[in-house]
């Protein structure tokens, strides 16, 4: 190809690129991208792979052959104050778990209507949005426990483990005195947000001396709020401050509200005298 060949093709290709868009941005894609991949990681509901396992310190188990399917309505009813903050877009199945090995729990033990128990189910399912939002991404599953409004089972390492988010009115009982002990595997903090809202992060031994349980509690209006993750063979995969970093985000706090004046958890039992 002589000369006048290759100032002819090189014009040609100059032209032709001149009509063409300019490149994207790929670094908004890849992250978007990588979001979806963490999400379909997350949700992705392989029961076998489980079989029986652990459930922190309770030590409840998976129900095999459990069906995921539960009657919260495909689109989730949107709660006051949450609909435009902090509903899901997809439901996360909900898993069966049994507190005896190989005896079945009751189907809807508390006895609740229908309407009552899919009002329960929405509320769970807006939570686990939230949490597969805001826990770490070391976290890779998130399902909600069925007939316990309180409970979710979360997946972390190839392990699994207990998690509980709880907004109970109060009974007769208040808060305790937050006391640090490290020595007798007991550490607390006291730490103050949503303006001075106080709270109390407490580390704990449970089980074992090296396997650790992460838990945060406080009160909104009339109700007691608990976050935990507790341990199972090895130690939480979630710290008090990162149940700190779900209970401060605004979207956490109008589901407690909307929990506290909706109440979805019955209220504390009394103590037993002398117990």
């Amino acid at each position: 190809m002589d000369t006048d060949d290759i100032s002819l093709l090189r014009s040609t290709m100059e032209r032709t690129a001149d009509d063409l868009p300019p490149l994207p941005d790929l670094a908004p894609l890849a992250v978007r991208e990588g979001r979806r991949r963490r999400t379909r990681a997350r949700i992705a509901i392989v029961t076998t792979a489980f079989g029986a396992v652990t459930a922190g310190a309770l030590g409840l188990t998976l129900l095999p052959g459990s069906s995921p399917e539960l009657t919260t309505p495909a689109a989730v009813p949107s709660s006051p104050g949450t609909s435009a903050t902090a509903g899901p877009s997809m439901t996360y199945a909900p898993v069966t778990i049994e507190a005896t090995p190989g005896v079945t729990p009751p189907d809807n033990p508390e006895g609740l209507s229908e309407p009552e128990r899919e009002r329960r189910a929405a509320h769970q399912q807006r939570v686990a949005a939230l949490l597969d939002e805001l826990l770490p991404a070391t976290v890779t599953e998130i399902r909600p426990v069925k007939d316990e409004v309180h409970v979710y089972r979360i997946a972390s390492g190839g392990e699994t483990f207990r998690m509980t988010v709880s907004v109970r009115p109060f009974g007769v009982n208040g808060p305790k005195p937050c006391v640090d002990k490290p020595v007798r595997g007991f550490r607390c903090e006291e730490v103050t947000f949503d303006g001075n809202r106080e709270a109390q992060l407490v580390s704990m031994a449970v089980n074992e001396p090296d396997t650790w349980g992460s838990y945060l509690s406080f009160r909104y209006s009339g109700s007691r709020v608990l976050l935990s993750v507790d341990p199972d063979e090895v130690s939480a995969p979630v710290s008090p401050r990162q149940l700190l970093t779900v209970a401060e985000d605004p979207r956490f706090l109008d589901l407690v509200r909307y929990a506290d004046e909706n109440p979805v958890e019955t209220k504390e039992p009394a103590p037993i005298e002398g117990g």
